[in-house]
């Protein structure tokens, strides 16, 4: 007689056969309305991500995975409608995101592999502090760091023809998941003197200075990076992570608020200082304006156009115009998806994001040690903070970022990094499993 394997993660299975049907709907809707036809060898492309997507179910499956079966078929959902908007939007990018997605796969799979015990990266917290710091600061240096669209985020890989897919990337995308590490590892070895400081001057907590330190690091790197790399969304995903694993370990708010004064009064110097941070802000508060709207605004002006043409249920995939948007497919995919889908699909995609992050607060939650429960949750802020500061971006909210929307948006190293974070929360989640059974 033929056992059913326990482990066959069958609720994963039938999320990701639903997610490949309605993905290769929308592919076909979107092709269609373009050409006016469809062809069957046009499916080679969709046909090959749910390929690599059964793949990975498969790999986990076979290796008696225990994890959580709903983080993965949500990245995936999030990644087919990024596939679909690629063709959409910048057809001619597609072959070059389905290569990133195979480097993808590729690294979900060594991160859900190695190392064997995830507790082993507390040992090495600083180590992952000065790789995240060389990481940050490579852009900046002249021969291999790259200035795109006015910011200076992308190196440039030594012999590689500019413009092929692997010709650069943005070692800031790893950054975020090296600085979680080590907030997760620093915050769990320190998190009695900082949440219960020997002095305390009224309310204020006064810990030692030596553990104050990190504060006012990251509040340097966030500056540094606003300054010198011209990211401003970098910058507020950086401090904003920070501060946000600063008081889920120690539970006070002063934290926050010494953080974002911090924060607050160096943009304020740095409006006033450098031309680029003030041009940024500039466009923001008066996109319309004579002198700007044709200029330094158009991108945000046509972005906003479009939303206004979004209604409720949109204007039909691949009825819209979101070609007007400069690089739409990269800094403006939300603000195409919402035209063409209305507010209603835009509610949706937003819930995808929401799911996601209460999946990764819950496997944070139910973590069995303080590091890792700081792991999870820092790794499920970084997904949170960056959906909202490029819906916030795109909606005119706060100030035009850098940050691409995650899974979604064109972008290997976003997509590999973003598979990566999905694998370690996966890995967090298995390990509870095995703790409880």
């Amino acid at each position: 007689m033929i056992r059913v394997r326990p482990l066959a993660r069958l609720g994963e299975l039938r999320l990701l056969v639903w997610v490949a049907a309605l993905s290769l709907t929308g592919y076909v809707a979107v092709v269609a309305a373009a050409a006016g036809r469809f062809a069957w060898y046009e499916l080679l492309v969709p046909v090959m991500v749910l390929a690599i997507v059964g793949a990975l179910h498969v790999f986990l499956v076979s290796i008696g995975f225990r994890g959580d079966q709903l983080l993965m078929p949500i990245a995936v959902g999030l990644t087919a409608v990024g596939f679909v908007l690629v063709e959409r939007l910048a057809p001619g990018l597609l072959l070059q995101q389905l290569s990133w997605l195979v480097i993808a796969a590729g690294a979900f799979c060594v991160t859900i592999l190695i190392p064997r015990d995830l507790s082993v990266l507390a040992r090495y917290k600083y180590t992952w502090a000065l790789l995240g710091l060389l990481l940050l600061i490579s852009p900046l240096l002249p021969v291999i760091g790259r200035e795109v669209n006015g910011a200076r985020i992308w190196v440039g890989i030594p012999g590689a023809q500019p413009g092929t897919s692997l010709a650069q990337f943005e070692p800031w995308e790893l950054v975020k998941i090296a600085l979680v590490i080590f907030f997760a590892a620093y915050l769990d070895e320190y998190r009695e003197v900082l949440s219960s400081p020997p002095r305390r001057f009224g309310p204020i907590p006064v810990p030692p200075v030596p553990y104050l330190l990190p504060i006012a690091g990251m509040w340097l790197i966030a500056m540094l990076v606003m300054v010198f790399e011209k990211d401003l969304g970098a910058t507020l995903l950086f401090f904003g992570i920070f501060l946000a694993m600063l008081y889920l370990a120690t539970g006070e708010p002063f934290y926050v608020l010494i953080g974002l004064i911090l924060l607050l009064g160096g943009g304020f110097v740095a409006y006033h200082a450098f031309a680029h941070v003030a041009a940024r802000v500039d466009v923001w508060l008066a996109p319309f304006d004579s002198d700007l709207r044709f200029d330094q605004a158009y991108q945000l002006t046509q972005g906003l156009f479009s939303l206004a043409n979004a209604g409720i249920l949109g204007a039909g995939l691949g009825n819209g115009m979101p070609e007007r948007i400069p690089v739409v497919w990269s800094d403006f995919v939300f603000d195409a998806f919402t035209e063409e889908v209305g507010f209603a699909g835009a509610l949706a995609l937003l819930a995808f994001y929401l799911v996601f992050v209460y999946r990764g607060m819950l496997i944070a939650l139910r973590a069995p040690t303080t590091f890792l429960q700081l792991l999870a949750a820092g790794l499920s802020f970084i997904v949170a903070f960056q959906t909202l500061v490029i819906v916030a971006g795109n909606a005119k909210l706060i100030p035009l970022t850098g940050i691409t929307l995650p899974f979604v948006a064109y972008g290997g190293s976003s997509l590999v990094t973003n598979f990566m974070l999905a694998a370690l929360l996966l890995r967090v989640s298995d390990i509870t499993a095995r703790v409880r059974r």
